[in-house]
């Protein structure tokens, strides 16, 4: 068993907090203070490899056959965020749930996953999945992902805003703005559409979260993304909120005020 296995199956979430681990790209683990254990956009395998050539540039510190996961999110069909080798692997624990808008539906419903465990995710509603309060909001990934959306969860009063891959667009970010996420996760990478570094950190100037964590950077030569960059326009543009690049499997823990 790895060890990120072990410590999201061992270490708890202290003081009603919240603990989070970085897989990588897009990817990341919640474990809440009540146990509950989210994936959102985990990519473990090497699909995009495979189907377009793009090599990955850092190991998955978890296997699919070690998931042990209440809920697996994901923001929109691409491989590296809605992974098709991994998540049948997943989906043999009957307690696990998926949850993604219309196209990541369909691909579940393909896996063989049972409808039952298959919940929509759609702009603008809120959907409680296995106990845990699931916002979808908007997100803009064009025409390679139009169903795509950002997704906000609120565990047991902290609510984390992963931005999925959008364009920064400040006038439709609106509604994740006033939910007051104490958590951010912006895309970074500046390609394909997505928020560059110094757009991120805007978004986490309008948020306000105590917490912004960089995300989708490096996994892909082709992908780009600078977190160091991002960290300097963090400091500049919003200097009040805790900006972290993490390495992937560690753990830091948010902790309820």
């Amino acid at each position: 068993m790895s060890d990120l296995a072990k410590k999201i199956g061992l270490e708890a979430a202290e003081s009603g907090g919240l603990a989070i681990y970085w897989l990588a790209q897009a990817g990341f683990v919640f474990k809440a203070h009540s146990k509950s254990i989210v994936y959102v956009d985990p990519y473990f395998s090497d699909v995009v490899e495979k189907t377009f050539g793009f090599k990955r540039m850092m190991p998955c510190p978890i296997s699919p056959e070690e998931v042990s996961a209440n809920l697996i999110a994901c923001t929109h069909e691409h491989l590296d965020h809605m992974d098709t080798d991994a998540l049948p692997i997943i989906a043999r624990n009957p307690s696990t749930h998926f949850a993604g808008p219309v196209e990541c539906v369909r691909e579940f419903g393909k896996m063989g996953i049972p409808e039952e465990r298959c919940h929509l995710l759609e702009e603008g509603k809120d959907v409680i999945i296995t106990g845990i309060k699931v916002a979808a909001v908007f997100a803009d990934h064009g025409e390679l992902a139009p169903d795509a959306v950002g997704i906000v969860f609120d565990f047991d009063g902290i609510k984390v805003y992963h931005t999925g891959d959008t364009a920064y667009r400040p006038e439709a970010f609106r509604r994740a703005i006033e939910m007051k996420p104490d958590v951010l996760i912006p895309c970074i990478n500046g390609r394909y559409g997505n928020m560059d570094a110094r757009e991120a950190a805007l978004l986490a100037s309008a948020c306000r979260p105590r917490v912004v964590i960089a995300s989708h950077f490096w996994m892909f030569v082709e992908h780009n993304g600078d977190p160091g960059s991002f960290l300097g326009h963090c400091s500049e543009l919003a200097p009040d909120v805790q900006a972290l690049v993490m390495k992937p499997g560690e753990r830091f823990l948010f902790e309820k005020l």
